[in-house]
């Protein structure tokens, strides 16, 4: 089972949200070292201070008892111990007490020459295992499964069995506390539960204090408190952190954190170690716990595997692996010394000169004890920085005692303003106290040059050589220092790559102005650039002012306004006085299609470009001046007509005749019909021709008919006829065509044909 703290994370660490850090004073409350046991198995463990000892038991199979120095070292045997299993210290420690399931027996081991002084038979069957010194006896749990008791060894060395007039599912495991008293506590597993007595030893006897099934369902080791009113009960499958009051085995309140795993040990003091894969130390009451300890992952805490040294400065821990076997001894120091941290609360850059609020807040394993207010001990802070390189202290830093959830142990705020260059950190130190360990951590606060913001205000327009100003405003997010100057670079036509025109110095404000009197017209770029001097990041702004400029002269113009098709067109562009640019383009956009350049280059002497054309449509030509630093760009346009050619012939005519000076066509109304084609060259689909008659009478021609406008055929043809007898014989008629392009994107104008005369004479020629 992993080891979990009982309390919740404290507020620091839930509101400042950095790494946690421990301090260095902290590291000995971990320090630990690991052997490997020279046993095959572990059955108990004591520990002998005063004589520099180590007692460890590996129960069935072994032949003696592990003795090693306080550090897991110069290993030794006490031979002749078969099979030894529970182990006990006298009251007064001359005496190691061993039981000997397999002899039914119990040894007595002198502690100064680690030799067997005595052997107490218990008697055939009864195979003693656990032990206790209670009252200024020995007793010990005996027995098998379906029938146990729990006996005595006086100081005669008497035996007396069947101390307690109950009855034991089996051998009990029995517990003290961890210095001399009167208080025996007793357990056996009965299925789902535990059966737990407790009893006060007096003369020899023992008095039922309590007995009670509590739900501990994997027994495998109690411990009794060093006051002696509770039972610690550890589990795998039923932890808890309750007390279990040793007057009558109710619950008393709980333990600072569950008590988990196989083994439980208490230390004189009244600390406390459990644990599985692992252990914990952790004081009887209160939140929170001293050290936590994680074995190798395929090591779980062996039953009766953990084990106090008499002044509280180790914690000796045996894991084995899942078979029981591969003892590992491990030894936690000063295990009653909580690690702290030390959080910060500033993680985001600094400005220059920006006011700031550091705090800093311990953090520990171990919540506070009752009517405390803050962390116990002396935090120092020491600033540095490019003034100060060497540190300096911080006097007095404003201190806020403990809440929740801002902090749970205090909290340390310095207040001051960020340096204008380099770098800012601090050194805070915690002494330690009591049970919290020392701590130090250096934090750095960085110190970021900040890019400030740069807005320009400038005309949108000028005139070409007046007087211009821009002017700019610098703005920090925060407080700053005046360092810095602004460079303007200014682009414009005749100088497109830009170039510089000074620098601007930055008022206290953040203002700055710039004056300019530009000679070339046209767009004006200033580009302004912060270089941040020696404390901020450059800013760069930039502002157009267009810049007036003269408008020049031009024309373009063709040599005539109407063209048949294959015509070629002249076509001529002027310009007018300019600066410094000569260049003219000419383009063609007939109808219908995109616009082409038709001619670009310098006009001549005289200001003209001239260029030729064939002209198949309707087109549009266009001169175009580009501009030049005084004169602005300027565009002349003209359109050129296309007329298209309209032929027209009569059919069958069968003669002709002057009148006058007009020749006339001669048709007989014996030929039934007139005929009159037209033909329109060029044309285009959705044009369409009209058909015109007019007759000669009262000295004018009257129109006779007229046709609406129809389309031609895909050849441009269109056939008119109109019969003979609606004609008056003799007299004069004349007949025209005219074209009418599309009325949408027309590539031509319209166009009419010549007049054709005719005259109609009666009957047929003879």
């Amino acid at each position: 089972m992993k080891l979990v703290r009982f309390s919740p994370p404290t507020a620091a660490a839930l509101l400042l949200g950095l790494t946690t850090v421990i301090g260095p004073g902290a590291v000995d409350s971990y320090a630990a070292s690991d052997v490997a046991l020279p046993i095959a198995h572990f059955a108990h463990m004591v520990v002998d201070a005063p004589h520099g000892h180590l007692f460890i038991s590996g129960g069935a199979g072994t032949d003696g008892i592990l003795v090693t120095d306080l550090d897991g070292g110069n290993p030794t045997t006490i031979s002749g111990e078969p099979g030894a299993t529970g182990l006990a210290l006298s009251g007064d420690g001359s005496a190691l007490y061993a039981a000997l399931p397999g002899q039914d027996a119990i040894a007595a081991i002198g502690t100064d020459n680690l030799t067997e002084s005595a052997r107490y038979g218990t008697g055939a069957g009864t195979r003693p295992d656990s032990l206790a010194v209670a009252g200024g006896t020995l007793w010990f749990g005996y027995g098998t499964a379906g029938d146990g008791g729990i006996g005595s060894v006086d100081g005669s060395g008497a035996v007396t069995l069947r101390q307690d007039s109950g009855t034991w599912a089996a051998p009990p495991t029995l517990a003290t506390t961890p210095t001399p008293s009167g208080v025996l506590a007793a357990a056996v597993q009965t299925g789902d539960t535990s059966a737990f007595v407790t009893y006060r030893a007096e003369g020899g006897a023992l008095t039922r204090q309590a007995a009670k099934a509590l739900p501990v369902p994997d027994l495998s080791d109690i411990a009794v408190t060093a006051d002696g009113l509770h039972l610690a009960v550890p589990s795998f499958q039923g932890a808890t952190a309750n007390r279990y009051r040793t007057s009558d085995l109710a619950v008393d309140g709980q333990f600072a954190t569950g008590v988990y795993g196989k083994a439980v040990a208490v230390a004189p003091d009244g600390t406390m170690a459990s644990g599985d894969h692992g252990f914990m130390t952790f004081p009887e009451t209160g939140e929170g716990y001293y050290t936590e300890y994680y074995y190798a992952r395929e090591l779980n805490s062996a039953a009766h595997g953990y084990a106090w040294a008499p002044d509280e400065s180790r914690v000796y821990g045996v894991a084995v692996d899942a078979s029981g076997g591969t003892p590992t001894l491990h030894i936690s120091r000063n295990p009653e010394i909580a690690p702290v941290a030390l959080y910060g609360s500033r993680t985001t850059p600094l400005a220059p000169g920006e006011a700031y609020s550091f705090v800093v807040a311990p953090d520990s394993t171990l919540s506070l004890g009752a009517g405390e207010s803050m962390i116990p001990g002396t935090v120092r802070i020491t600033r540095y920085d490019d003034a100060d390189p060497d540190g300096v202290p911080v006097p007095d830093p404003t201190a806020t005692p403990a809440r929740f959830p801002a902090s749970l142990f205090g909290s340390y705020r310095v207040d001051g303003t960020a340096p204008p260059t380099g770098q800012l950190s601090f050194r805070v130190d915690y002494s330690g106290s009591g049970h919290y360990g020392p701590a130090g951590r250096p934090f750095a606060i960085p110190v970021a040059k900040y890019a400030p913001t740069m807005a320009l205000t400038a005309p949108s327009s000028a005139d070409r050589a007046a007087p211009l100003t821009v002017t700019g405003h610098l703005t920090w997010p925060h407080a700053h220092v005046t360092t810095g100057a602004v460079h303007v670079v200014k682009s414009d036509m005749a100088h497109p790559s830009g170039y510089s025109v000074g620098t601007v110095p930055v008022a206290a404000d953040g203002s700055f102005a710039f004056h300019d009197t530009p000679q070339v017209g046209g767009a004006n770029t200033y580009a302004f650039t912060y270089d941040g001097g020696t404390s901020y990041l450059p800013v760069t702004a930039s502002a157009k002012v267009q810049v007036s400029r003269a408008t020049p002269s031009l024309s373009v113009t063709t040599d005539a306004k109407s063209y048949h098709s294959g015509a070629t067109v002249k076509v001529t562009a002027h310009l007018g006085t300019t600066y410094n640019s000569r260049l003219v383009t000419l383009y063609d956009q007939p109808a219908g299609k995109p616009r082409a350049q038709l001619k670009s280059g310098k006009v001549d002497a005289h200001g003209n470009l001239v260029a030729y054309y064939k002209v198949t449509r309707n087109t549009v030509f266009s001169a175009a001046f580009a501009g030049d630093y005084r004169y602005a760009p300027r565009t002349a346009t003209t359109t050129a007509t296309l007329t298209p050619t309209v032929r027209t012939a009569t059919q069958y005519p069968l003669a002709t005749t002057r009148i006058g000076s007009i020749t006339y066509q001669v048709f007989y109304k014996s030929e039934v019909n007139m005929g009159f084609d037209l033909q329109v060259t060029p044309h285009q689909s959705g044009g369409c021709t009209t058909v015109y008659l007019e007759h000669y009478y009262s000295g004018a021609w009257h129109q006779a008919t007229s046709q609406s406008c129809v389309p031609l055929y895909g050849d441009g043809w269109y056939g008119y006829t109109r019969a003979l007898k609606l004609f008056a014989s003799n007299d004069h008629y004349r007949i025209r065509g005219h074209y009418t392009p599309p009325a949408k994107d027309a590539q031509t104008t319209g166009a009419w044909s010549q007049w054709t005369y005719l005259t109609i004479r009666p009957g047929s020629p003879s």
